[in-house]
């Protein structure tokens, strides 16, 4: 298991305010075995709980930037350098996870040819999935949290 303590200070300030909303997923907490120049950086997989996926939700801290990501093609940054500042990407991060996690946001990922083209969010609150416009020839692969939004759509 890990010990916070050990954590470098940002990675320790965002494990807290995770391990806070779900405490439960410090069971998946460990050193970022990844990280090369920060040793002391955060590593949370999170596996899916519809099935069970190792590809579910990872969450990493280090250079004062956490990466979020889902699945095997999607992720996205908050507090990446050369970003316009004035946010608290730490608190801008909380919310992404408590959107997806609430499933009020799903990640879409399109395809051409089993090439991944990009990954995306979409607020259900904001937009009907089945407004989402698919290019002839790509596949767009539309999931949630639960699973319960969980479509492929074809060109």
């Amino acid at each position: 298991m890990i010990d916070l303590e050990q954590l470098n200070a940002h990675s320790r300030l965002f494990a807290n305010m995770v391990f806070r909303q779900w405490p439960q997923w410090f069971q998946h907490a460990r050193f970022d075995p990844y990280e090369d120049f920060e040793k002391e950086a955060l590593l949370i997989e999170i596996p899916r709980p519809v099935d069970g996926s190792s590809h579910g939700l990872f969450i990493t801290t280090s250079e004062w930037e956490i990466s979020i990501g889902f699945g095997d093609s999607f992720h996205t940054r908050f507090g990446s350098s050369g970003d316009p500042g004035g946010g608290n990407f730490m608190e801008e991060a909380m919310d992404f996870l408590r959107e997806f996690v609430g499933e009020k946001i799903v990640i879409a990922t399109a395809f051409e040819d089993g090439e991944w083209l990009g990954g995306w969010k979409i607020d259900i609150r904001t937009q009907d999935l089945n407004d989402v416009e698919v290019e002839p020839d790509v596949k767009v692969k539309i999931q949630s949290w639960l699973g319960s939004l969980d479509r492929v759509m074809v060109g």
